[in-house]
Parts: C-alpha cells; structure tokens; sequence
C-alpha cells in the first residue's frame, strides 16, 4: 500500500471518530482531516435533553402505575398499619370507641393453648403443604417432560383442579367425605371394607391431616408447571454430554438437571409455604375449626376471635403476629435457598 493510501485511510477514521465523539482532530492527526465535520451533540446540552426525556418517561411510567397504587395503598397498606395501631386496644369491632391496653392481648396470646394449637395447625398444613406438593409436583412434571403423545391433555388434567377456587374445592371435598352418604364411605362399604369408613372431618385425631391432604390437592397445578417450564428450558447439550460421559438417569437427573431447577424451587417453596400459612377457605368450609378449636389455623383464628367473638383488637394481635412468622419463615427458608441455588 502506498504512502498516500495510508495516509488516506488514517484519514477516513480520523474524520469518523470526529463525527462519533463529536471532538476535533487530536494533534498530530493526518493532513486531510476535515475540521469541519458535522458534531454529534454530545456535551452537557445533549446529556441534558436525554435526562429530560428520562425524567418526563418516567412521570409517564408513574402516571399509569399510579392508580393502582393508591388503590394498594388504600386497601392494603393503610388497613395494615391500622391493624398494629388497634392490636394495642381492646376494640370490639362495632363500637366508635376503644381504650388502649398496652401489650395485655400479646401477652394472652402467648399464653393461650388455643393459640397454640392453631400455630401447630398452621406450621403442619404450611410447611407440610410446602414439601408434599412440591415433590409431587416435580415428580409430576418429569412425567410430562417424557410424554411425546398428546402433552396438552395431560398439562390440562393436570392443571384443571387449580382453576377451581379453594372454596369450591372444599365443598366438592365436604360432601365426599361426609360420614353418612359421602362417596368415599359409600365406596368403602361397598368394597366390603366397612371398618375403614371414618367420620373424616370430625375424628380430632386425622382432621388436620385430611385438610393437608385437600390443600395439596388443590395447590400443585401452578407449582408443576413452573417446574415443567424450566424442564424444558434444560440445555440439552448438557444431557446429552453426561450421557455421553456414561451418567444414568439418576445421575444425569442430581448432577445436571435438579441444579438447574435451583430457581423453580425456590419460587415454588416460597409460594407454597405462603398458601400454607395463610390457609383458610378450606377450614372455613370443612371444620368452621371444629371440631371444637382442634382444625383452627392461625388465619382462621384471626377470622374467628376477630368477627365471630367481636374482640378485633385481639384478632389484629394475632394478624400481626401472623405477620411476623410469615415473614421471618420466608426470609429464612429464602436466604437457605438462594445458597443453594449459588452453589449450583
């Protein structure tokens, strides 16, 4: 290449660069190069004009969060600030006045065994819940990563019972486990087996157990497609090369597919065990708590000391306290998890 070429290219990308940063020819730049090529605004008055545009797309982005915001704010957050304020009172609920107690309702709640036996409730259909219906879940949602052959009906079986409402659910489930006429008893002594009919949701020894079995029920249809979601976002590549390396099935499944569900199960966990926690149309439905207090869960006992005893600032003592062990539970179960998920 000549002189005069070279000199033409250094040139060409002088003149470019002039034209990108918008700054003249540095010294010692080629003979040529334009001093007058068109400037990109690049300086304050431009870095000034995008920050305006910023500004003036994020007040928009704002304008059309903000209705539903007030509405949160309104509905949720005030209530919920309103609720510690009354957990120090001894309002009924009805009247316009109250008096402040100080800590005395903490105090009866930590002493109560109704209480307590809400709290066990709650901690076996939360945490039972949590585990029961992600295992089966993920064991579900393999099955469906191998189905070849009419996978959207299989999905949709699968899925239909979390399209029922909880409150539908627990109705359909009422009337099959009543005592007398219930198809599951029916069915039982039809088979001759007439022993094991049981009164399902009055026996105080299996009530809470037959609850943890209709949650899970209800609640796995969400949690096996998230998990059949991120089946199929696997690198294939990756199956394949521990294939190749001589992995089984077992293998292939703990070293290289169950680290890269690491997210799902986090998400899963976390909603599972809130819907443990905060579990309610069910009881409602099933046991009103009975029999007796035996089948009361934390959130039923809010609900029933609150409104069917008229003692709201006690009931707001307890929704805080629910509060509390929904967030310290999740946090907790969150931070082991993330762990985990790093690692892998």
């Amino acid at each position: 290449m000549s002189d005069q070429s070279a000199q033409q290219g250094q040139t060409a990308v002088v003149s470019t660069a002039v034209r990108i940063a918008g700054e003249p020819p540095l010294d010692g730049a080629p003979e040529g190069a334009a001093d007058d090529v068109p400037l990109v605004p690049a300086g304050p008055p431009a870095r000034r004009r995008r920050t305006a545009r910023f500004r003036r797309g994020r007040w928009v982005m704002l304008g059309f969060i903000a209705p539903a915001l007030v509405v949160y704010l309104l509905m949720v957050i005030i209530p919920s600030l309103q609720s510690v304020q009354l957990s120090f009172t001894n309002w009924d609920g009805i009247s316009d006045g109250y008096d402040y107690i100080g800590g005395r309702n903490y105090e009866e709640i930590l002493g109560s065994g109704r209480f307590w036996n809400a709290v066990r409730n709650t901690l076996i259909l939360g945490l039972g819940s949590a585990v029961i219906i992600n295992a089966i879940s993920l064991a579900v949602a393999l099955m469906l990563d191998k189905v070849t052959h009419a996978q959207g009906l299989f999905r949709t079986a699968v899925y239909l019972p979390a399209l029922v409402s909880a409150f539908i659910a627990a109705t359909i489930w009422k009337y099959l486990l009543n005592y007398n006429f219930g198809s599951v008893n029916t069915l039982l002594r039809d088979m001759g087996l007439p022993d094991w009919a049981r009164d399902w949701l009055g026996d105080s020894s299996i009530v809470v157990w037959v609850i943890l079995f209709i949650a899970c029920f209800t609640l796995g249809g969400n949690t096996t497609l998230i998990y059949l979601a991120n089946l199929q976002s696997v690198p294939q590549e990756l199956l394949e090369a521990a294939r190749i390396d001589g992995a089984n099935g077992r293998q292939v499944f703990r070293h290289v597919t169950w680290p890269m569900l690491a997210g799902a199960v986090t998400v899963n966990m976390t909603l599972a065990m809130i819907a443990g926690w905060t579990i309610f149309d069910q009881i409602l439905v099933l046991t009103a708590g009975g029999p007796g207090f035996v089948s009361e869960t934390m959130a039923f006992f809010i609900y029933k000391v609150g409104f069917g005893e008229y003692r709201a600032g006690f009931g707001s003592a307890a929704a805080v306290v629910l509060f509390l062990v929904v967030i310290v539970s999740t946090v907790a179960a969150n931070a082991y998890m993330r762990k985990r998920e790093i690692q892998a």
